[in-house]
């Protein structure tokens, strides 16, 4: 099932999205409930320490775009700052962009009365904030002894998984994608 973000009522479970949160050690500053007057769908946005964010929608995540619901939260809440980080460096035109010269903006700094545009500088490391979950990025220190549960072993294994899956097609694309996993299986048990 591909996810294009116009059903705003698809979304990851709120326990779901706050264990990922704690399991990778991050620190929620504000645990914020987005309504659409509209339609009234309900999502959930955690807002970070660094002003990164992570909502159910997971749009941030999957596309590296804010989404929606952070917009919302922006335009209500002046101390929360916009960075460039939060966009993956994907959609940027000047790709050797270096995002930690760009300033963040808020609520705070937009001119009144004409009044020149202040911007705040972000005094945290911002090259990843798109997506704050990325295990890449940040792995959290696991002894390699800690059991972990079903559901994240699930999870991860898919998400790293989903690449190749999404080139199968027909049976022989998947016959060929299941004899380069067991012959993978076989060379990392021989070594």
């Amino acid at each position: 099932m591909i996810n294009n973000f116009k059903n705003d009522e698809a979304y990851i479970s709120t326990k779901w999205l706050l264990r990922l949160i704690s399991s990778r050690g991050l620190e929620i500053q504000h645990l914020l409930k987005i309504i659409n007057r509209g339609t009234k769908t309900t999502h959930f946005l955690a807002i970070l320490q660094n002003d990164s964010y992570l909502c159910d929608c997971c749009m941030g995540m999957n596309l590296g775009i804010p989404c929606r619901h952070y917009f919302q939260a922006l335009t209500r809440m002046p101390t929360l700052s916009f960075h460039i980080g939060l966009v993956r460096a994907r959609w940027y035109q000047d790709h050797n962009l270096d995002i930690q010269t760009v300033s963040s903006i808020s609520l705070e700094n937009v001119p009144q009365n004409n009044s020149a545009l202040r911007s705040t500088s972000l005094t945290t490391k911002s090259s990843h904030k798109s997506n704050p979950l990325d295990s890449s990025i940040q792995r959290s220190a696991v002894p390699p002894t800690q059991t972990i549960g079903a559901r994240e072993v699930y999870h991860e294994t898919h998400a790293a998984l989903k690449p190749l899956i999404n080139g199968v097609h027909t049976k022989e694309d998947l016959d060929e994608l299941l004899q380069d996993l067991d012959e993978l299986r076989y060379v990392l048990s021989v070594h």
